[in-house]
């Protein structure tokens, strides 16, 4: 089975930092401690819980979308301790399924073919507390407060074709909930670490685990 490529992208992520961690420079807790600030991207794959297994879909309508999609997004931390850091960060998660049908067109009903791609998008916005787990940093656990908002769409067929989203804007699309996760990175440069970071999100107001995500990172701590 051909590999998607957010999963080439974390495979290659994990080769380098196996590869060229050891010959990076040594980095230790106390040395890192005296850089307050980290800024992070982060982009791999995402697979969704919600979206694939628990929507539900009437007669000849489209909602649900494939589970496994994509997650990026970026992070800003602020050391508290040389153990422990604050982070504000963003993540945009896209699901999607094609869809494919024939409608009936003009007084003839000539059959036209037509394709279209559903979406189910989430904006998570977090606070989390982080914690190393090992002296070096390599290992870190993450914690904290998700907000999140989803637009959904949707396709109805009929006479005519009704193609819809559900948003924040128009459905007050929008959820609470907590994130929990693992991260492990290693030093590639003075300021620069490659990393694999895993984490869950699991909504509380609806009581629902919205996906996993498993994320190559590249840090930079100023």
């Amino acid at each position: 089975m051909p590999f998607s490529t957010s999963q080439r992208l974390v495979a290659a992520t994990f080769f380098l930092a196996v590869a060229y961690g050891p010959t990076a420079h040594a980095q230790d807790l106390d040395s890192q401690a005296a850089r307050r600030f980290t800024l992070q991207v982060h982009y791999g794959a995402n697979g969704n819980f919600f979206t694939s297994t628990q929507v539900t879909e009437g007669p000849r309508e489209f909602v649900r979308t494939h589970f496994l999609g994509t997650a990026g997004g970026g992070a800003v931390a602020y050391r508290l301790t040389p153990a422990s850091a604050l982070s504000l960060e963003y993540t945009r998660s896209v699901n999607s399924r094609p869809v494919r049908f024939v409608q009936l067109v003009g007084p003839t009903n000539t059959p036209i073919v037509s394709d279209l791609r559903i979406r189910y998008l989430n904006n998570a916005f977090q606070a989390v507390y982080e914690r190393s787990l090992s002296r070096s940093g390599h290992w870190k656990a993450h914690a904290g407060l998700l907000y999140l908002t989803t637009a959904s769409q949707s396709v109805q067929l009929g006479s005519p074709v009704v193609v819809s989203e559900i948003n924040r804007r128009n459905s007050y699309s929008e959820e609470a909930g907590v994130v929990a996760g693992l991260e492990y990175s290693r030093p590639i440069d003075t300021r620069l670490r490659l990393g694999l970071k895993v984490r869950g999100y699991y909504l509380a107001t609806v009581s629902t685990f919205e996906m996993l995500t498993l994320t190559p990172t590249l840090s930079y701590q100023l």
